[in-house]
């Protein structure tokens, strides 16, 4: 990649992240010792049914397919899946530094459980999908919550606050769209 596709490609996220982000900056990636415990805890949000990898594949899925008619709502998604990327990336480095290896799985009592593309809501109109992005992150903020209040590492706890303050903010994005293009519930037509 040249020189000018990198500096094209790396304005353009600035530009995507500056709309649906918040300015604040996000703690150090670290961790007081290994923890397995903590690790699993963080697996499941890393890659479990409602985890950031769900989330960005669930928005680039929904992005493809609103891109062709609903262009706002296809820059929002993709917007939003770039920033669950940044989260998906803090949970590996913070689980490995635990000392698990962040395969796309969880660990429930040794039993791995791979993440599938059935997690996924693929969905078939447009209110559909907002409605599932909105239970998605409404969903991530309430396990957020549950295993702030089980961790005792303050570094994680501080990181797991700053990914809960933006899926709160993709929480209300992804309520204004819908109020904009489901004013009534109406289900829009199938894509």
């Amino acid at each position: 990649m040249s020189t000018n596709q990198k500096n094209r490609s790396g304005s353009q996220n600035e530009h995507l992240k500056r709309w649906c982000a918040l300015p604040f900056p996000y703690p150090e990636v670290k961790v007081q010792k290994p923890n397995r415990f903590y690790a699993e805890l963080l697996l499941e949000d890393y890659a479990g049914q409602v985890s950031e990898m769900t989330a960005i594949k669930q928005y680039f899925y929904h992005y493809l397919m609103f891109e062709e008619k609903y262009p706002e709502l296809a820059e929002l998604e993709e917007c939003i899946s770039i920033i669950e990327m940044g989260h998906l990336e803090m949970l590996g480095e913070t689980i490995r530094m635990l000392g698990v290896d962040p395969r796309y799985r969880t660990l429930t009592k040794n039993k791995e459980t791979y993440w599938c593309a059935d997690n996924v809501y693929y969905g078939n109109a447009v209110c559909d999908r907002l409605a599932a992005d909105i239970a998605a992150e409404k969903s991530a903020i309430a396990k957020y919550k549950e295993h702030q209040r089980l961790i005792g590492d303050p570094h994680i706890v501080e990181m797991l606050q700053r990914i809960i303050i933006d899926e709160e903010h993709h929480l209300k994005l992804f309520t204004q769209a819908m109020h904009k293009y489901c004013p009534q519930g109406v289900l829009l037509d199938n894509d």
